[in-house]
């Protein structure tokens, strides 16, 4: 461990077990705060949007560093509150806050007490393994833990020590933004100008962000998928069809290639539009050991996996096997992206049949309104005093 990331540590236990202490003493508000990495994350968007409709109290959104992505704005003119994460406001909201939602930790995840529950939205269920000894980082210590699938959802809340009947299987809040694609005049301005297809490939070299760490979970000598992505390219090409790249925001490599449009979470702020929002508008996706696709899912939309590094990627995948029957192709050297593309142009009739029983298999909750069900779920265990929906 470095002298910065022995630094961030320690700075992350005193914060830890001091607010924890404080927070069984400090009086608290009819408040919530939210907390998301990066600010477009769309699983606490969607949920402060739905508890501006339905509670009754303050809703506070911890801000990070940097110009406010459009939809916060835009939900601050509602009545959302925002305050600087990284600031004395930031400590006394979560304090006063009766529950609290986050996407990534908080404050180095202090211990949940029963008078203030916490939500753990997470960033989606996928067969990453998450567990602190695993190497990913350290415990995310949460109340409720909330997912989309059977599968999935067990084992990152058993990772991160939720009881199972704490696990909220309401569904990605973020999902709602797929039925809200993008419009052409956003896209264009982002450089999209034909129908098009988006990768999205996890992480394997980290940036250090915050109190995140640089780490890498690609092998030395692990192949790239150069040769692929190029087949790729010229396959859409030859279509019609763009390619549109998302980095992850974690992401040490840039992901821009000739021939392709690279949409960054910075680009997104722009232009006011949602991740979500444009994987509403794609007629395909690819990706790899990324939770987006278990989310795509949901659309019955032609995808395809691309993970050249499969015997060298040194993070565990639970199940061990899911690659064996992702609901997809799974692209290899030879004719790479062929039935993916074949099933782009039956318009995803021809992989249907699979996707169907891959979400069968993995437990997946077909809801359009995630939000809106996490918060009724809540309301149902006394978590949140909610108002009525209006009939």
């Amino acid at each position: 461990m470095n002298l910065r990331d022995l630094a961030v540590a320690t700075v992350l236990r005193l914060l830890r077990v001091t607010l924890t202490v404080l927070s069984g003493v400090v009086p608290q508000s009819r408040s919530v705060v939210v907390s998301a990495y990066p600010e477009t994350e769309g699983n606490a968007f969607e949920v402060a949007r739905a508890l501006l409709r339905r509670y009754a109290g303050r809703v506070v959104w911890l801000r990070e560093s940097g110009p406010a992505p459009a939809e916060v704005l835009e939900l601050a003119e509602q009545g959302m509150v925002l305050v600087p994460k990284a600031s004395l406001r930031g400590l006394v909201a979560y304090l006063r806050a009766e529950v609290v939602f986050f996407t990534h930790g908080l404050y180095g995840s202090p211990r949940p007490t029963a008078r203030k529950p916490i939500v753990n939205l997470w960033h989606g269920d996928g067969p990453k393994d998450v567990r602190p000894e695993n190497g990913v980082g350290g415990q995310i210590s949460s109340t409720w833990f909330v997912g989309s699938t059977a599968l999935f959802s067990g084992y990152q809340a058993a990772a991160f020590g939720v009881r199972e009947d704490h696990v909220l299987l309401t569904g990605n809040p973020r999902t709602d933004q797929l039925w809200r694609p993008v419009d052409a005049e956003r896209l264009a301005r982002l450089g999209v100008t034909a129908d098009f297809v988006v990768w999205m490939p996890t992480f394997r070299r980290t940036r250090a962000v915050g109190a995140m760490r640089e780490q890498s979970e690609l092998a030395e000598g692990a192949e790239d998928g150069h040769e692929q992505i190029r087949a790729l390219l010229a396959g859409l090409r030859a279509r019609g069809l763009q390619l549109v790249i998302k980095p992850h925001p974690m992401d040490a490599e840039e992901r821009r290639w000739e021939g392709a449009v690279t949409i960054t979470d910075a680009d997104l702020v722009r232009e006011g539009a949602s991740l979500y929002g444009v994987l509403g508008a794609a007629r395909g996706l690819v990706t790899d050991y990324s939770s987006v696709w278990v989310d795509y899912l949901l659309l019955g939309r032609p995808m395809a996996f691309l993970v050249p590094d499969r015997d060298s990627y040194t993070r565990q995948l639970l199940p061990a096997d899911v690659l064996d029957w992702a609901p997809g192709e799974l692209v290899g050297p030879r004719e790479p992206f062929a039935q993916f593309l074949e099933d782009l142009e039956s318009h995803g009739s021809q992989g249907a049949g699979q996707r169907a029983q891959v979400a069968a298999k993995i437990g997946l909750t077909p809801s359009r309104t995630a939000a809106e069900d996490l918060l009724t779920a809540l309301g149902e265990r006394q978590v949140l005093e909610l108002r009525r929906l209006a009939v």
